[in-house]
């Protein structure tokens, strides 16, 4: 068992001075040992994503962990809490991440919880592998939006000529243009050019371009 030092520095953010990946084994052992099922395993991106069942859906609640190099040998861990398709009305999410970071900061037996193969992986372990450095505005990076790829295809479908696609996503900006100009067939014939764009997308371009980016009204997302 490897021994980890952690410090809790607020509800949902930790700092170790651990070496990385050992780091690393120890958040993604522990997700899964709270019941959660690795959905994305970027070292690169200093990313681990784990779902719960929430509700009817099998993977509602995401839990999503962010590692950052502060520059003095010091990696931060940063835990946000979201759902697929729902709005964390009562603070279920954020609870589950406070309760998460907490039980970070206990030993575990990495050997017992290995990354399981159906986690979407970016690279293999490495030694030399460090987190991403810390944003200079000291940003979070962003946590899964809940954004479905399936929803925003029919959205865009039956909805794009008056851009509820774009309300879904965020572009709210965008959706009150697709709104105003409703009536010129403009939008209509955009948002069946995004719908199939949206298809041609795989779930890890859609995630990038939907789930792990910043969206803001008037962004354009293709």
């Amino acid at each position: 068992m490897n021994t980890i030092s952690l410090q809790k520095v607020s509800d949902n953010t930790l700092c170790s001075t651990s070496p990385y990946e050992p780091l690393f084994e120890h958040v993604a052992a522990h997700l899964q040992a709270q019941g959660g099922t690795l959905k994305t395993v970027e070292r690169t991106q200093g990313r681990i994503e784990a779902a719960w069942k929430y509700g009817f859906n099998p993977f509602g609640l995401r839990i999503t962990v962010n590692f950052a190099s502060q520059g003095d040998e010091t990696i931060q861990l940063t835990l946000n809490g979201s759902f697929v398709d729902a709005i964390d009305t009562f603070g279920a999410a954020k609870k589950k991440a406070r309760a998460i970071t907490d039980e970070l900061l206990k030993p575990i037996d990495i050997a017992a919880w290995p990354i399981k193969e159906g986690a979407t992986s970016s690279q293999q372990p490495s030694a030399t592998t460090t987190p991403p450095q810390a944003p200079l505005n000291g940003a979070n990076a962003v946590a899964h939006r809940g954004k479905r790829k399936g929803l925003t295809a029919v959205f865009a479908f039956l909805g794009g000529g008056i851009g509820l696609h774009k309300f879904y996503t965020g572009n709210w900006g965008w959706g009150l243009i697709y709104l105003a100009l409703c009536t010129t067939g403009i939008p209509l014939i955009l948002s069946v050019i995004e719908f199939i764009r949206v298809l041609c997308l795989t779930q890890e371009e859609f995630d990038r371009r939907y789930n792990y980016r910043p969206i803001s009204a008037f962004s354009w997302v293709w």
